[in-house]
C-alpha cells in the first residue's frame, strides 16, 4: 500500500513570501502536488501580495486561516502558556492565555478577511502552534470554519469528529530541537505506516535555512501518493449526492 501525506506551508505572510516562494519551488522540484498554504491574515497585504495568492489559488493551493498576527500576546501568560513557548511555540502560540470570547472573535475575523480580499473563504482553520488555548471544542460549530488542525489531528467542527494523524515538522533552530525532532518525525513516519493514514509534513519558511533542511528534502521526496484535507476528511455532513 502506497504510504500517504498531507503537505502544508505555514505562516503565509508578507514577511515570509519570498522564503514561502522558495519552498514551493522546493516542493515542485521534488513532484509535491501544490499543497495547502496557512495565510496570516492581520499584516500588512499589499494587492501586488494578494494577488500572488491569487495567482497561487489558480495553480491549485488551497488557503487556510492561521491566526490574526501569529504572536501571543504581552500580557499575563498561564504557567501552561510558558511551558507550551519554552518546549514547543515560543512566541508564537496566539490563542494561549486569551478568553475564549476573544479566541472566538479572532477566528471569525481572521475568516472573515478572505472574503473581504476576494480570497475564497477556507474550509480550515489551524490555530498557531496548533493550539486553540481554552476556546472549548463545541463552541467551533458556531465559527465559520468546517476544519481545526490541532496537534493530534484534525476535528471536524459540526460533528465534533476527531481525526488522529502523525505529524513531522523541521522546525529545529538549536540542537536540541534537531535531536528532538529527528526523534519525532520517525516515530511519526512508523506510526503512519503502521496506521495506515496520512503523514501531516509541517513546514515553516525558515525551514530551508535551518537544522533539518536536508531531513525535509528527504521527506518531500519519498514515494508519498500525496493527497489534501478534503480527500482524507471527505465531503461536508449532507452534501452526498444520490
Amino acid at each position: 500500500m502506497t504510504e500517504t501525506a498531507i503537505v502544508s506551508v505555514h505562516d503565509v505572510m508578507p514577511s515570509t513570501f519570498s522564503r514561502v516562494k522558495k519552498i514551493l519551488e522546493r516542493l515542485e522540484e521534488a513532484g509535491v502536488p501544490p499543497s495547502t498554504l496557512l495565510v496570516v491574515p492581520g499584516k500588512d497585504w499589499t494587492p501586488e501580495l494578494l494577488d500572488s495568492l491569487r495567482t497561487l489559488v489558480g495553480q491549485g493551493y488551497t488557503l487556510a486561516g492561521h491566526g490574526w498576527v501569529h504572536k501571543a500576546t504581552s500580557g499575563r501568560r498561564t504557567f501552561y502558556h510558558k511551558g507550551h513557548a519554552l518546549l514547543i511555540s515560543r512566541n508564537e502560540a496566539e490563542h494561549l492565555s486569551r478568553p475564549p470570547g476573544e479566541s472566538a472573535e479572532m477566528i471569525q475575523r481572521c475568516y472573515d478577511w478572505f472574503g473581504a480580499v476576494g480570497l475564497p473563504s477556507p474550509e480550515l482553520y489551524v490555530p498557531p502552534a496548533w493550539a486553540l488555548g481554552s476556546l472549548p471544542f463545541n463552541r467551533l460549530a458556531d465559527l465559520p470554519f468546517r476544519w481545526y488542525e490541532v496537534l493530534r489531528g484534525f476535528l471536524e467542527a459540526r460533528t465534533g469528529r476527531v481525526l488522529w494523524l502523525p505529524l513531522a515538522g523541521f522546525e529545529a533552530d538549536t540542537t536540541f530541537r534537531e535531536v528532538s525532532l529527528r526523534f519525532w518525525n520517525g516515530l511519526n513516519v512508523h506510526l503512519a505506516k503502521r496506521l495506515r493514514g496520512p503523514l501531516r509534513i509541517s513546514i515553516h519558511p525558515g525551514d530551508l535555512e535551518l537544522l533539518l533542511e536536508k531531513d525535509l528534502d528527504r521527506m518531500v521526496r519519498r514515494p508519498w501518493r500525496f493527497v489534501g484535507e478534503a480527500d482524507v476528511l471527505g465531503a461536508e455532513p449532507g452534501s452526498e449526492t444520490t
